[in-house]
């Protein structure tokens, strides 16, 4: 687990959690005979109007509906944030800094639409999402515990629990705090993008095109044979996979380059993503702080029609701010926030921009032809805009500290998916794309002069890689949706490689294109094309110097001679590892 986190889950729903160990048992049963003791630690209690249950009363059924998870961690504070669907209040205990009381919020914008609630109580309801809710009905809407834990030192770890009157749930883990700003400190973080979950992933296989490269056409082009080929396991069964081994890999924290669902505006595909996160499935973002960045999916949707309207836009970026607390901006719009925001974590600044959307007037500076930036109170990224103006400060800003920069969005400038064609209205057959991602190489110049080691991006669905001028950019897709090539079959002919810069043409990588499959019979021994994440780690190297690794891992379904999945998965990395020095 990640740095020995230990989630005690034990949730009303039956269906839930039923291989507990007899240990996780044992502690729950000594925690629960201690829960709500009068007092705290050596620290202070905060205070609210709902409190705990004074001593003899009764705490109303409660239900956890998302795990306490990390939020905005800094070198002396980080926020612990959790969801219930009643108004108790919480306590957060941290061992060794005191006992803190939660001011439990009503959180209305993750409400449900009816086809919402028709899905929960359908014959497709494949994975059991909300299994527990009375037929007909929609969940309770959820309310949120927000924690700010102040005073801390730098690079130190800390056990804590969280104790919910009412609720069967014991939550303890560990969180551990940023290095000072400019400390020679080794980091580890973990990119990840587009795993677009939904309850739907249950039970429904991508299609996995296979390279031509085997049968002695071109690398990027698609095998016909495979064309109608589904991927072994379903993308819930790859993303739990995938989740599984980035936790293994302990890193200090997790960066998601948009696409974190597929509707941002359904709040089913909220949850899923929850489940996966700080639920049923695993407890990652229990002990790993996640920085996310909005992709398309994130403006996307709204139940009663729309897909990119200005009301679906906003009810999208209303679930949005309900779950994450991340550094300011101090955008002009009040929406603008958590939109773009900059981290500083020891030696390393991760500054993620919000790519969704360009200057409405021409295609060339829209990454979303769709989306109506003014009415959805979306910001523009172009050169002059408000955020190109963030952005050029702070970037300044972290060079002048000697920073090691990396940079996360959704659209990839560089790439050779159909998300690589020039932006337009004319549609992929016609070598136009209206979600492109080229018009964000206007920042490639910012790149260059500031020094950015790595840019970290999405949305082709493709692990591939190019440099240009010095900086790495990573489409690091692949994390728990599509498993595309960079066209789509049947027709694979407008993969715009000859897009792509020259210096970037002849250092590009892909997992599609070199990452060959091997077959023995009808079973896969090595290769192709898997869910996975970018490790980047950080490591000083001599006085002043750091190296930079960035490794492509990725899980491996095994299989039997017959072909058949056996259920395991194998942890393995692509054989493309990138060194960079970095001087300072």
């Amino acid at each position: 687990m990640t740095r020995g986190a230990a989630m005690l889950a034990r949730h009303h729903n039956p269906t839930e959690n039923k291989c507990m160990k007899k240990t996780a048992l044992a502690s729950l049963i000594v925690a629960a005979s201690s829960l709500w003791l009068a007092g705290c630690l050596d620290g202070s209690s905060s205070s609210n109007d709902n409190a705990a249950p004074a001593p003899g009363e009764t705490a109303p059924d409660t239900r956890v509906r998302v795990l306490p998870y990390l939020q905005n961690p800094t070198d002396t504070a980080i926020s612990v944030i959790w969801f219930t669907d009643t108004d108790v209040a919480g306590e957060l205990v941290v061992e060794g800094v005191g006992s803190f009381t939660s001011e439990p919020e009503l959180v209305e914008a993750l409400g449900y639409g009816d086809s919402e609630v028709e899905y929960i109580h359908g014959e497709r309801n494949f994975g059991g999402i909300h299994a527990d809710v009375a037929a007909g009905q929609a969940p309770a809407l959820p309310y949120r515990h927000v924690v700010r834990v102040e005073g801390l030192s730098a690079a130190t770890t800390y056990e804590y629990q969280v104790r919910q009157p009412g609720s069967e749930t014991l939550m303890e883990a560990q969180f551990t705090t940023a290095p000072a700003v400019g400390e020679r400190a080794s980091i580890r973080f973990l990119a990840m993008s587009d795993m677009e979950t939904e309850p739907e992933s249950t039970e429904k296989n991508v299609a996995w095109g296979a390279s031509a490269l085997v049968i002695g056409g071109d690398k990027l082009a698609t095998d016909p044979a495979t064309y109608d080929r589904l991927y072994p396991v379903d993308q819930t069964t790859g993303y739990r996979a995938n989740i599984q081994y980035a936790m293994e890999r302990q890193p200090d924290f997790w960066a998601i380059a948009g696409d974190l669902v597929e509707k941002g505006g359904r709040q089913l595909d909220w949850d899923e993503f929850w489940r996966h996160a700080a639920g049923e499935w695993s407890d990652f973002a229990s002990s790993t702080p996640i920085f996310p960045a909005l992709g398309n999916h994130e403006n996307y949707w709204h139940p009663e029609g729309g897909s990119y309207t200005p009301p679906a836009v906003m009810r999208s970026y209303d679930k949005w701010n309900s779950y994450w607390e991340l550094p300011r901006n101090y955008g002009t719009d009040e929406r603008y926030e958590k939109r773009y925001y900059r981290v500083d974590y020891g030696p390393v600044t991760l500054i993620t921009l919000d790519s969704s959307n360009g200057d409405d007037s021409d295609p060339l500076k829209d990454t979303n032809l769709a989306i109506d930036g003014v009415q959805s109170r979306v910001p523009d990224f172009n050169r002059g805009s408000e955020q190109w103006n963030w952005a050029v400060s702070e970037l300044a800003d972290a060079q002048a500290k000697g920073q090691v920069i990396f940079v996360q969005f959704h659209h990839m400038p560089f790439g050779t998916g159909v998300h690589s064609l020039p932006s337009g209205s004319a549609g992929i057959p016609n070598n136009e794309d209206n979600q492109s991602g080229q018009p964000m190489r206007i920042y490639h110049e910012l790149f260059e002069r500031y020094g950015v080691t790595a840019v970290l991006a999405g949305h082709d669905e493709l692990l591939e890689y190019v440099q240009l001028d010095g900086v790495h950019y990573w489409d690091v897709g692949f994390a728990g949706d599509g498993l595309r090539g960079p066209g789509y079959a049947p027709t694979t002919d407008y993969v715009p490689f000859n897009q792509l810069p020259t210096e970037a043409q002849e250092t590009h990588w892909s997992a599609h294109g070199d990452a060959p499959e091997i077959w023995n019979g009808n079973q896969l021994i090595d290769g192709g094309k898997h869910y996975g994440f970018l490790e980047v780690e950080v490591r000083p190297a001599g006085s002043h110097d750091y190296e930079v690794i960035m490794t492509p891992r990725y899980v491996f379904p095994l299989m039997d001679e017959q072909g058949e999945v056996t259920g395991e998965f194998a942890h393995r990395q692509y054989n493309k590892v990138v060194r960079v020095q970095v001087q300072r």
